[in-house]
């Protein structure tokens, strides 16, 4: 059964996406690669100061990243490193996908080759497991040119919804040898290419819904791609970490990092946690990469990996708060009966209501003023969650006050008020 046709509204969307595409690529198509990563941080500054729904995920992922490494004064530092450096690597991959091969090779610099010459060798295909990190135009030049000669490099991508950009990006990447593989295509592609001795570079710090297995990445549970481990175990290939940092304004490093363990998904994300520690600032954080999961915030995100006894033991839990109203119920409150053990409870209590009898000796009880407001009630959840290194995961409040959930939708912190039942 065939496609409808587009509208004439989205066709011509398109077209004026393109036109405004093609116009900024001319125009960074003008500057060195060091101007356009200057023009670029005014951009990411721009972002930073306008978004306020970027700045609350950037530096929520900050907060689970590096809790109890960087004190609040770092973090704000490399928050507004990140956005700059965002803009910049942005702007900067428009130009590097025009450089010639020698002004690419002056941009570039490469640590570590030998790491990917000897997984090379094996003659069975090599992994590199990537992140959202750096001038990622840069690494798409330069890795068909890494390989040995008969070898192919490949790179696994999302089709865009623009058709028209879509296949301007597709041209820029073939045109140096770079095979696409669309990011939902099939697998059986995959593992032919790396039989063939292909190197192929797969991105990894996406939550992986539905097929993720659950393994920690920066300490704290989630959802992660499995696909470099299986392709790894199916075809014998060799993974590595591949990271982009910049050294200065236009100029970048690519670096290879191996695997010294069994290719397992807990241990790839352990690799590109390495990766992305080597330059925290250069990846991307704008995604919301530890997002409580929609209608169900409190369940366990991804699947157990196959042959583990449960969930592994995780440094950073996930924070839920209990909102207790003046007259708390007098059993304590479920999340719809589901408690995983890398849950975390705290609870607020008004200052003048009695104490819970089923609430633990050790529960952790944030007093907070009688006044129900709802400005009031935004602050003291801010409070809250500033209390501790990482932040407020889910608001659970039984019975839905309405103060509760109002405030906490326009802070975008997840709130469940309908338990299914009590414990």
């Amino acid at each position: 059964m065939s496609r409808p046709s587009p509208s004439l509204a989205r066709r011509l969307r398109w077209r004026l996406e393109y036109g405004a595409y093609l116009a900024v690529e001319k125009l960074t198509g003008l500057l060195t690669p060091r101007e356009a990563c200057l023009a670029g941080e005014r951009l990411g500054e721009l972002i930073r100061l306008f978004s306020a729904r970027h700045r609350r995920i950037v530096r929520r992922n900050l907060r689970i990243a590096f809790a109890g490494e960087k004190s609040s004064a770092e973090l704000a530092e490399l928050e507004t490193a990140v956005f700059r450096r965002a803009g910049a690597n942005l702007i900067a991959s428009l130009c590097t996908a025009s450089l010639d091969p020698e002004a690419l090779d002056r941009a570039v610099t490469m640590e570590n080759p030998e790491v990917l010459a000897a997984a090379l060798a094996g003659g069975k295909g090599v992994i590199g497991v990537l992140a959202h990190m750096g001038n990622w135009e840069a690494l798409a030049q330069k890795f068909p040119r890494m390989m040995p000669p008969g070898v192919q490099a490949g790179d696994m991508y999302r089709r865009l919804n623009n058709p028209l950009l879509d296949a301007r990006l597709a041209a820029t990447r073939r045109r140096t040898g770079l095979r696409l593989f669309e990011k939902n295509g099939s697998p059986l592609a995959l593992a032919a290419f790396l039989r063939a001795g292909g190197g192929l570079g797969i991105i990894s710090d996406q939550r992986a819904v539905g097929i993720g297995e659950t393994v920690p990445f920066f300490g704290r549970l989630t959802a992660c791609t499995p696909l470099p481990a299986v392709l790894a175990r199916r075809t014998d290939a060799r993974v590595v970490g591949i990271s982009v940092t910049t050294l200065a304004p236009g100029k970048w490093r690519i670096k290879f990092h191996p695997l010294e363990e069994e290719p397992t998904t807990a241990n790839c994300m352990k690799l590109l946690e390495a990766v992305m520690r080597q330059s925290p600032a250069d990846v991307f954080w704008l995604q919301d990469r530890w997002r409580t999961g929609g209608r169900r915030p409190q369940s366990m995100p991804g699947k157990i990996p196959k042959g583990a006894d449960g969930p592994p033991q995780v440094s950073k839990p996930r924070r839920y708060l209990v909102w207790l109203g003046p007259d708390a119920p007098d059993r304590k409150p479920a999340l719809q009966n589901v408690e995983p053990d890398d849950l975390e409870f705290e609870y607020s209590l008004p200052a003048d209501a009695a104490r819970p009898r089923w609430l633990p000796a050790d529960a952790r009880v944030h007093p907070r003023p009688a006044v129900e407001r709802r400005h009031f009630v935004a602050d003291e959840i801010r409070r809250i969650d500033r209390d501790a290194a990482l932040p407020l995961d889910c608001v659970y409040a039984p019975g839905g006050p309405a103060q509760v959930v109002t405030a906490c939708r326009k802070m975008g912190v997840p709130v469940i008020t309908q338990p299914d039942g009590m414990a």
